[in-house]
């Protein structure tokens, strides 16, 4: 058989030649991807008050107990507790915003003229029913993101900028 055209497929040393160029390019890149993804304070933020509200809608529901989040604006922290409880919360239920964020507002569909969520609490019942919620988070450039939380769907929504319950 007379071999004169080369056959088709890749040498050894070309296979290696294209691995160390996407090797370079990767540990070239990946740092500044992982900071970018680690350091979002908003984010970050965002992920810690969901894990609160459906941590306390479990608890909620294993209790069989009303429970009430809380927030302390002066600290950036965020609570839950049961309803009557005036002891102080454990560690694990309460959480504290990453620095440069903050609650700027949280509003109810419902609309109550005395019931301020943000002062009042945010109830939760032994079902694990919340009255629809929105939590808006804001950070020192005026980024925002807003959690919607549904009374019957376990799953928060995350938009980035404010809404309104009209």
């Amino acid at each position: 058989m007379n071999i004169t055209a080369r056959q088709q497929g890749f040498t050894l040393l070309e296979l290696l030649i294209v691995c160390f160029l996407i090797s370079i390019s990767l540990a070239l890149s990946i740092p500044s991807l992982r900071n970018t993804l680690l350091t979002d304070n908003l984010a970050a933020g965002s992920r810690k008050v969901i894990s609160l509200v459906k941590t306390g809608r479990a608890k909620a529901i294993t209790t069989q107990e009303a429970y009430i989040i809380l927030y302390d604006s002066a600290e950036r922290k965020l609570w839950y507790q049961k309803v009557g409880d005036e002891e102080t919360p454990n560690d694990r239920s309460i959480i504290t915003l990453p620095s440069g964020i903050r609650i700027e507002q949280i509003k109810q569909a419902n609309g109550k003229a005395k019931h301020d969520p943000a002062k009042d609490g945010i109830w939760i019942s032994k079902q694990g029913y919340m009255d629809t919620t929105g939590i808006q988070l804001t950070d020192k450039a005026n980024n925002r993101i807003t959690l919607l939380i549904s009374p019957f769907l376990p799953n928060i929504q995350v938009t980035e900028g404010a809404i309104s319950f009209k």
